[in-house]
């Protein structure tokens, strides 16, 4: 398993932004783990948070791309991070932009901010989690209306490995829908392996009872 995995797995619990316990997500659902990705708000953790996302970009995606794009708002910090991590810590300069909720009419216009795009311009899209790919659905349907542009994939922190409540996998009917693969920069199978029982400065906090719950609930809910 690569070593960014690894570390990205020690940096999401010891920021406390992923935790065990029972949560209650927006689908109704009662999930032993809960991702918050709003906890990386200063400088030193958005930085690393850029880290690993580039990391991912690079072994995905290599240097094939040509714009780094993050739909407001949470991709929006997503997309500068991750493109001052490409080219400070691995010489990939590449352009980032990310859209504006609403357009002006007056002096700066346009749906984007940063780099515009071009036809033939590739695009790695960043967010935070993928629920229902509504959000993601719009970007691609909105920038097919600009320019003729291709979308290499579409990175996020943490793939649940889990369905809908149809019982449908949400990622692969986007997917299979617009040819856009969804990457992650971990699962929560990695998660598990990296975690379980393993002792961070003193605490262990993935133990068996935490294990169980988690392989429960995706005993359940998990994609096949």
């Amino acid at each position: 398993m690569e070593q960014y995995k690894k570390e990205f797995a020690k940096f999401l619990i010891t920021t406390g932004a992923l935790s065990f316990g029972e949560f209650t997500l927006k689908s109704g659902r009662k999930s032993p783990y809960f991702l918050n990705t709003g906890g990386f708000d200063d400088g030193e953790r958005i930085s690393r948070l850029g880290y690993f996302y580039a990391s991912a970009i690079k072994e995905n995606f290599g240097e094939d791309f040509d714009v780094v794009f993050g739909p407001s708002y949470k991709g929006v910090p997503l997309a500068v991070t991750a493109a001052i991590s490409l080219a400070r810590d691995f010489k990939i300069n590449k352009k980032y932009s990310f859209n504006r909720k609403e357009q002006k009419d007056h002096a700066e216009k346009g749906f984007l901010v940063g780099s515009e795009v071009k036809d033939g311009d590739s695009i790695v899209m960043l967010d935070d989690v993928f629920t229902t790919g509504d959000t993601k659905v719009e970007m691609v349907d909105t920038f097919k209306e600009i320019a003729d542009v291709t979308f290499k994939g579409l990175l996020i922190a943490l793939d649940r490995k889990e369905t809908n409540t149809e019982g449908q996998s949400a990622i692969q009917n986007f997917t299979e829908k617009y040819s856009v693969p969804v990457i992650s920069v971990i699962t929560i199978h990695e998660v598990l392996d990296i975690l379980y029982q393993k002792e961070i400065d003193g605490t262990v906090y993935l133990g068996d009872s935490e294990k169980e719950a988690i392989e429960s609930y995706l005993s359940e809910y998990g994609v096949s």
